[in-house]
């Protein structure tokens, strides 16, 4: 292979076999446009744009060169794919791998980030990020260091936390240097509730961070880090869902959207709370049980229901949509969706719900309702508790 072609290869690798597939639109083209290629990858999340440039290129050791065939140029490309998607008079329509010609609307989007990713020649020290007034801000990867990040931080809103404080820190000092190397930083970034100390940030005409032996220190030594590994384990039932129960629904990639969404922390209390439910009633031949738990952020209930081995699937399914739209009326129409996840015995098999709030019910549907929890026996006895989820579950404040 050539050089472009590793490059290309790289960012298949990227769209193709990480958790950025869901967002990852390779070497997207103006389709109906002047049909050049816009960037390299570009990822859409939510309200955030990030527009990636892959350059690979052997330097011989040559920094200066490598500046200028890596940092300048990959700007430069940058600055032109931002304009393109963001500034032109008119409408830019892109294609995502395994979806119809889609128009980009910018304003959608209020967070914009440019990444170069250096996957040739690998300098242990390089330039963190390459700024010009009033051209935006470049963050500069090399490969290792940004595959290093994405294995840790592996979840799409987890690795855009990162990038936001990064660029904060880099942006918010006149120069920073690092005695270390940026998984070090990351490092930092971890255990400091996903942000950098207050002291690092400021107009510091020069900030010097020696951070040499934090990472390795994090990832071998920190029984903090060991706990919340070993507790994050659980929450990969949700990425495992995902690919192989629900994309298989015909409505599953709406789902698969919602759940994909969630950060690593946020999955593990998913599972964990499906987990607890079953075990509880693992042994109740009869029970239908169930308990919610809100995510006021995102305005969606999560709705857990264990349901008897032996129960009848079609009634399991009318059960499920029952449940979605009983909690939606219980709940003052609060959320704009309900996720709904079950399972039986053994875990023998999964079932799935996405309700949406679909406006106030008729006075009709809420006597059926009312209905509906006294042929399930819901809504009489309510039990809460307050549970308190933390990242790294064994550590104090």
């Amino acid at each position: 292979m050539n050089k472009g072609e590793l490059a290309e290869k790289y960012v298949n690798e990227l769209a193709y076999s990480s958790y950025l597939k869901y967002w990852c639109y390779p070497n997207p083209i103006d389709e109906e446009g002047d049909k050049k290629e816009i960037c390299d990858l570009l990822i859409l999340f939510r309200s955030t744009c990030i527009i990636i440039s892959v350059k690979n290129y052997e330097f011989n050791g040559n920094y200066n060169r490598y500046k200028r065939k890596v940092v300048e140029k990959s700007t430069k490309q940058l600055h032109g794919a931002e304009r393109k998607l963001f500034k032109l008079d008119r409408k830019i329509k892109i294609k995502h791998p395994e979806r119809r010609v889609e128009e980009f609307n910018p304003e959608n989007y209020d967070e914009i980030y440019r990444l170069t990713i250096n996957a040739g020649e690998q300098f242990e020290y390089y330039s963190l990020a390459d700024q010009r007034e009033g051209k935006g801000f470049i963050n500069i990867f090399n490969k290792r260091t940004f595959e290093h990040i994405i294995n840790e931080l592996d979840t799409i809103p987890d690795l855009i936390d990162f990038l936001r404080e990064r660029e904060r820190l880099l942006t918010e000092n006149k120069e920073v240097y690092l005695e270390g190397q940026e998984s070090d930083l990351l490092a930092v970034f971890m255990l400091n509730k996903r942000s950098f100390p207050e002291i690092y940030i400021g107009d510091h005409e020069t900030l010097k961070l020696e951070l040499e032996g934090a990472w390795e220190a994090y990832d071998k030594k920190n029984v903090h880090v060991k706990d919340r590994r070993a507790a994050d384990k659980q929450s990969y039932l949700i990425d495992y869902l995902v690919k192989n129960d629900i994309l298989k629904l015909e409505w599953g990639e709406k789902l698969a959207i919602e759940l994909m969404q969630l950060r690593r922390t946020e999955r593990r209390i998913i599972a964990q709370n499906l987990f607890e439910l079953v075990e509880a009633h693992k042994n109740s031949e009869d029970t239908l049980a169930r308990r919610h738990m809100p995510d006021d952020e995102n305005s969606i209930l999560f709705l857990f229901i264990y349901y008897p081995p032996e129960a009848d699937l079609k009634f399991v399914d009318k059960m499920l949509y029952d449940a979605g739209l009983i909690y939606m009326c219980k709940t003052d129409f609060k959320y704009e969706k309900i996720i709904v996840l079950c399972s039986t015995k053994n875990y023998r098999e999964y079932k799935f719900g996405l309700i949406y709030q679909e406006g106030e019910m008729s006075k009709e549907t809420k006597d059926y309702v009312e209905n509906l929890c006294d042929k399930y026996g819901w809504f009489q006895n309510i039990r809460k508790r307050r549970v308190e989820y933390k990242e790294f579950p064994n550590q104090k404040d």
